[in-house]
């Protein structure tokens, strides 16, 4: 029989736990301490897959760190691409991953699922020059379009090494969390246009800090000329 007092001691132990090191209830997987983390700033992106944690690096991509976060924040005054009409609100809950290259890498965050939705702001393309880059799996980065900058409505993040990306795409942020979910979603079974057959919904993206790092840059609208695109139907969950 055991002792009614070891139970409850027990009980207390449990419930004082620190939340850091409990279980990822959405995963399953044991989450890293935050108090392990170094002191930045991160993303929790929330996916129908599981849950990806990016550290941001504003020091080597102000603008694209500064853009991302406003967006993710709902700090920026938007209108719906598929309808024209005000949006408020945080930009990426709710959408989805629009294309997956196997073992590569995949794209999501632009409304229109598309990766050619209008956004308000745009990033110099020359930005992200710096000591992380796409030679190492697991790297944040924003999509460009020729000749225009790059749009921070549209993101993707390498389920490997792609250094061709480097120089080209600016790069600002580093998965410390959730490697395993990035590769599964580049994984799904996709259309021949590298769309997913079943939605990966971004749930939602959460901005946090660990220690007291520096304040962002103000978002600087980098003036790029709008495009006409075809927009898709956004993805729903069954």
């Amino acid at each position: 029989m055991r002792h009614p007092a070891l139970s409850a001691l027990t009980l207390l132990l449990v419930l004082v736990a620190p939340a850091a090191a409990r279980p990822d209830v959405q995963t399953g997987a044991q989450p890293q301490p935050q108090e392990e983390l170094p002191a930045g700033w991160y993303a929790r992106i929330d996916t129908s897959m599981g849950r990806i944690v990016v550290q941001l690096l504003p020091g080597q991509a102000p603008q694209a760190v500064a853009q991302f976060v406003a967006l993710a924040k709902g700090e920026v005054e938007r209108t719906d691409p598929m309808t024209g009409e005000a949006i408020e609100g945080p930009n990426y809950d709710g959408t989805g991953v629009y294309l997956a290259k196997a073992g590569l890498r995949f794209e999501a965050g632009d409304p229109t699922s598309t990766g050619g939705g209008g956004p308000p702001l745009w990033v110099a393309s020359s930005e992200g020059g710096g000591p992380v880059n796409f030679h190492t799996a697991g790297r944040l980065g924003l999509n460009l379009t020729p000749g225009r900058g790059a749009s921070p409505y549209s993101f993707f993040i390498t389920a490997s090494a792609q250094p061709q990306f480097s120089g080209l795409y600016p790069c600002f942020g580093a998965v410390v969390q959730g490697r395993d979910v990035v590769l599964r979603i580049t994984e799904v079974r996709t259309h021949r246009d590298d769309r997913p057959i079943e939605p990966v919904l971004i749930n939602k993206v959460r901005i946090f800090t660990v220690g007291d790092p520096p304040d962002l840059a103000e978002p600087v609208s980098y003036q790029a000329k709008p495009r006409k695109f075809a927009p898709r139907p956004r993805p729903q969950a069954d």
